[in-house]
C-alpha cells in the first residue's frame, strides 16, 4: 500500500502532543512544525486521523506541490492535478488559499486563479466543471505558498475538526474543542482524578474531558469530507466506526475510579472540621431535625398607619383586618 502524505494544522503549541497522538495512530515520518504536523501514511489513515484526533484542526492530503514566480506557474501547477480522479464533476468547490512571505500581490486573485485551473482540468477531461459553494461545499482546496513554492492539497476534514457535532448553539468567543482538549494534555489531568474548572464558560473543557474519560472518539457524531472524495471506502469507514463505538462503550477504569473518588469524597466529607479562628463553634446537638418555625413579627406591625394599610408584610391578616387596625 502507497505511503500518502498529510499535514495536520492544530493550534499553536500542540505540535509535540498532536505528533504523539498521530504516531499512536499508525502514521510515520512525523514530523512537528509550526501551525501544525506533517506525517505519512496510507489513504486509511486519514480516516483514523479525523476519527481519533482530539488536537489537529484538519487533516489536509497532499496532492501536489513546485515552484512558482507568479499567478501563472500557480496556474499551470494547479492545471496538472489529476482532479477527476479524485472528485466527481457535480461536487462543489471551495479554494481556500494562505501564504508566508510570498511574492504574489493579491491572494484573493490566486484563489481565482487556482480555482479556473481546477475547473480548467474537469472541462479538459470530462466536459463538465465543479461548480463554486462557499457556504458549504463538498471538496475543499487549499493552497499553502511560501517565498517561491506552492503546496496543494484536498481537505480530508470537510468541517474544522474542532466541531464535534454536539454543540447547538455557541457564546460569543467559545473555547475551541481542540484547544480544551490540548489544555487538559499540557496539564497532565488523568481520567480518574477530580477536574475542577473555575472559569467554566460553556463547559468545554468539562465537556472533553468527559469524552476522554469516557473513551469516546471525537468524530464519532459527525461527518468528513473524504466522504466525498472518489477513493472513499463505505464499508471500511463503517467498520472504523464501530470500532470506535465499541471502545467508547468500555470507559479507561472510570467505573473503578469514580468509586474511588467518591468513597474518598464521603470520608473527607465524614471528617469533623475545625472551625475558623473567631468563629462561632457549631455543636451537633444544637441542630433541629425538624422544619424552622414561621418567622415572628414584632407587635408594633407599621401596617397600623393609614398610608400602608393596604400592604402588610407581616401577613397578620386580611385587608379588612389591617385596615380597623389603622382606624384604631
Amino acid at each position: 500500500m502507497s505511503e500518502e502524505r498529510f499535514f495536520a494544522p492544530c493550534p499553536r503549541g500542540l505540535e509535540v502532543p498532536l505528533a504523539a497522538e498521530l504516531a499512536a495512530l499508525g502514521a510515520s515520518a512525523v514530523a512537528p512544525t509550526d501551525g501544525g504536523v506533517a506525517f505519512e501514511g496510507p489513504l486509511a489513515l486519514a480516516y483514523a486521523a479525523n476519527l481519533e484526533s482530539r488536537l489537529a484542526s484538519r487533516v489536509l492530503w497532499r496532492v501536489g506541490s513546485g515552484r512558482y514566480r507568479d499567478e501563472r506557474d500557480v496556474h499551470a501547477l494547479a492545471k496538472s492535478i489529476p482532479w477527476p480522479r479524485y472528485f466527481r464533476g457535480d461536487r462543489t468547490l471551495r479554494v481556500d488559499v494562505a501564504a508566508t512571505r510570498s511574492p504574489l500581490t493579491s491572494l484573493e486573485f490566486a484563489t481565482l486563479t487556482v480555482k479556473d485551473a481546477v475547473c480548467d482540468r474537469f472541462r479538459a477531461d470530462t466536459g463538465t466543471r465543479p461548480s463554486v459553494d462557499k457556504r458549504a461545499p463538498d471538496v475543499r482546496v487549499h493552497v499553502h505558498l511560501t517565498a517561491d513554492a506552492a503546496t496543494v492539497y484536498l481537505d480530508t476534514s470537510g468541517e474544522p475538526l474542532f466541531k464535534r457535532g454536539w454543540r447547538r448553539d455557541t457564546e460569543a468567543a467559545p473555547l475551541r474543542e481542540n484547544l480544551a482538549a490540548g489544555l487538559l494534555l499540557l496539564a497532565g489531568w488523568r481520567v480518574g482524578e477530580p477536574l475542577l474548572d473555575p472559569m467554566c464558560g460553556s463547559g468545554t473543557i468539562a465537556i472533553e474531558a468527559a469524552l476522554l474519560a469516557a473513551n469516546r472518539a471525537p468524530g464519532l457524531g459527525r461527518t468528513f469530507g473524504f466522504q466525498k472524495l472518489a477513493w472513499y471506502d463505505g464499508p471500511t469507514w463503517q467498520r472504523m466506526r464501530q470500532k470506535a463505538r465499541i471502545g467508547s462503550s468500555r470507559p479507561r477504569g472510570t467505573r473503578r475510579s469514580s468509586r474511588a473518588t467518591w468513597r474518598q469524597a464521603q470520608s473527607r466529607s465524614a471528617r469533623p472540621t475545625r472551625p475558623p479562628p473567631g468563629s462561632a463553634r457549631f455543636s451537633p446537638s444544637s441542630a433541629r431535625t425538624s422544619s424552622p418555625a414561621p418567622r415572628r413579627h414584632p407587635r408594633a406591625c407599621w401596617c397600623r398607619t393609614r398610608r400602608t394599610a393596604r400592604a402588610c408584610p407581616s401577613g397578620r391578616g386580611s385587608r379588612s383586618s389591617t385596615r380597623a387596625l389603622a382606624t384604631r
